[in-house]
């Protein structure tokens, strides 16, 4: 049976919609996320989904598939049931932010290839991402270091 949303957690769910879509996600990608993010139980069935987000089978589909490509869905099965249920894996979100330091590499190998030939005018369109890429590089493993102990220290396991 579906998880039906009471008006805060739409709300909620259209949020965390409007935020994916912002950082170049479908709107109904991040609705999905929103909806396993709160759901009981935390896993829910393409289905349950279509029901509780008033959305498309297709678009469901190919929303999850894309999902669990970038590895924010995990596909789960029970033995004796033939549907495939999704959830969000754990510590999905530092595994989130963990990538974000391959994202860094790139900023910074762009601005290392735009190096040969800097503009006159305002050449810190190049140069600042190089600092920028640069500094949080340098200090990516320091910071998700920290962000271990932190979550050990507020028992999030």
């Amino acid at each position: 049976m579906f998880m039906k949303l009471d008006r805060e957690q739409s709300e909620f769910v259209e949020r965390v919609g409007r935020f994916w879509e912002s950082i170049s996600g479908t709107r109904t990608a991040g609705r999905i996320l929103g909806l396993l993010m709160i759901c009981e139980p935390d896993h829910q069935s393409s289905n349950e989904i279509v029901e509780a987000l008033d959305v498309s089978t297709g678009s469901v589909s190919i929303q999850i598939r894309q999902l669990e490509q970038v590895g924010v869905v995990e596909r789960v099965t029970f033995a004796g049931d033939r549907a495939s249920y999704y959830r969000l894996p754990k510590h999905v979100w530092s595994r989130v932010l963990t990538g974000e330091l391959e994202r860094i590499v790139e900023m910074r190998k762009l601005s290392e290839a735009a190096a040969g030939f800097l503009p006159g005018v305002r050449p810190e369109r190049v140069t600042e991402l190089g600092a920028v890429a640069g500094f949080f590089a340098n200090e990516w493993g320091a910071l998700m270091e920290r962000l271990s102990e932190h979550l050990e220290k507020e028992e999030i396991n």
